[in-house]
C-alpha cells in the first residue's frame, strides 16, 4: 500500500506561488519598515551616545589601549568592534584577539582587556576616524561625523537582525499553532534524537527546534500514521538569496534525514519571501516538499490525511 505524500506542484504552479509570495513580501516589508523605524532610531541614539563616550574616555581613541578597559567592562565591546575596519563579529573577535571571550565581566582581568584593546586599536577604521593617522585632535565636525557613521552601521545591523529573527520565529510559531488548531496536535517538550523510537509520537509536535540525527530541524512532529515530519522555515528577501536558503540549507537537510530514516521521514520547507521559480523546481525535484507560511492549507490537508 502506497503512503500518502504531500502535494507536488507543477512548474506553472510554482511560478504563480513564487510571484504571490514575492508580492506579499513587498507589502509586509513596507508595513514592517514603519514599525521598525522606532527601533532603528533607539539603536542609533544609544549607539551615538556610546561612541561619544568612547571618544571622550579615550582621548578620541589615542589612548584606547590605556584607558579602554572600563568600556569593555561596561559592555561596549560590540560598539568598539564596529569601530574597526572591517567590522569584526563577536566569534571572530574571540579568536583574532586571543582573548577567547566577549563577556564584559572577563575584562576585569587586565591581561585579557589589554589583548582586546591591542587588537581593537590596531584595526581602528581610519576612514571614519581620520585623525588617528594624522595624530591631530579631531574637530567637533569630525567627531560628529564619526559618531553618525558608526551609529548608523550598528543601528542597521541590529534592525536587520531583529527583522530576520521576527520572521523566522513567527514562521515557526505559525506552523506549530496551525498544527494544534487545525490538526488537533499537542505541543510537547522536544529533545534531540537519532532513532525513530525517540521521535515525537503521532499527534505530537516538539516545542522548539530539534536536532534530528545531528541536523537541526525547525519544526518536528509525528504524523498520525507513525511517520515523522521535519520542516525548515525559510525566509528569503531576494531570488538570489533563495538558492542559499532553500537549495543549499534546506535541501541538504532533507537529503540527510532521508538517508537516516528513509520513507519514515517526510521532509520539506515552509517558505516566505522571494524565491526563484527554478530554485523551487530544483528543491522539489530533490525531494523537498514545499509549503507557504501565508497559506498552510496544503500542510493541514496532508497532515489530516494521514489519519486514514
Amino acid at each position: 500500500m502506497s503512503q500518502i505524500m504531500p502535494r507536488v506542484y507543477t512548474v506553472e504552479e510554482l511560478g504563480e506561488l513564487s510571484k504571490a509570495s514575492a508580492d506579499r513580501f513587498v507589502s509586509d516589508r513596507h508595513r514592517a519598515e514603519e514599525e521598525l523605524s522606532g527601533h532603528y532610531h533607539d539603536c542609533f541614539e544609544k549607539s551615538y551616545n556610546d561612541v561619544s563616550r568612547a571618544l571622550s574616555q579615550t582621548d578620541n581613541l589615542f589612548a584606547l589601549k590605556g584607558k579602554g578597559q572600563t568600556l569593555l567592562i561596561d559592555g561596549l565591546l560590540s560598539v568598539l568592534r564596529n569601530m574597526d575596519r572591517p567590522t569584526v563579529s563577536e566569534d571572530d573577535f574571540k579568536s583574532l584577539s586571543d582573548t577567547g571571550t566577549a563577556a564584559a565581566s572577563r575584562f576585569q582581568d587586565e591581561q585579557l582587556s589589554s589583548a582586546a584593546l591591542e587588537y581593537l586599536a590596531r584595526n581602528l577604521n581610519t576612514d571614519i576616524f581620520p585623525w588617528i593617522e594624522t595624530g591631530e585632535q579631531p574637530t567637533d565636525k569630525q567627531k560628529h561625523a564619526a559618531c553618525v557613521a558608526v551609529s548608523a552601521l550598528i543601528a542597521d545591523q541590529k534592525t536587520k537582525t531583529l527583522m530576520r529573527g521576527q520572521s523566522s520565529h513567527a514562521q515557526e510559531k505559525t506552523v506549530r499553532d496551525t498544527l494544534v488548531s487545525e490538526c488537533g496536535m499537542r505541543i510537547v517538550d522536544g529533545h534531540d534524537f537519532t532513532m525513530l523510537s525517540d521521535a515525537p509520537k503521532p499527534g505530537e509536535v516538539f516545542r522548539r527546534e530539534t536536532k534530528v540525527d545531528g541536523t537541526k530541524a525547525d519544526v518536528v512532529f509525528g504524523l498520525f500514521d507513525g511517520r515523522i515530519m521535519c520542516l525548515e522555515c525559510k525566509v528569503s528577501n531576494s531570488e538570489v538569496n533563495s538558492y542559499k536558503r532553500l537549495n543549499h540549507e534546506a535541501v541538504d537537510k532533507v537529503a540527510k534525514w532521508k538517508e537516516a530514516f528513509g520513507r519514515q521521514c517526510v521532509s520539506g520547507a515552509v517558505l516566505q519571501g522571494c524565491f526563484k521559480t527554478s530554485n523551487l523546481v530544483s528543491a522539489q525535484d530533490e525531494g523537498a516538499y514545499l509549503f507557504w507560511s501565508a497559506d498552510l492549507s496544503e500542510l493541514v490537508r496532508f497532515v489530516n490525511s494521514t489519519r486514514d
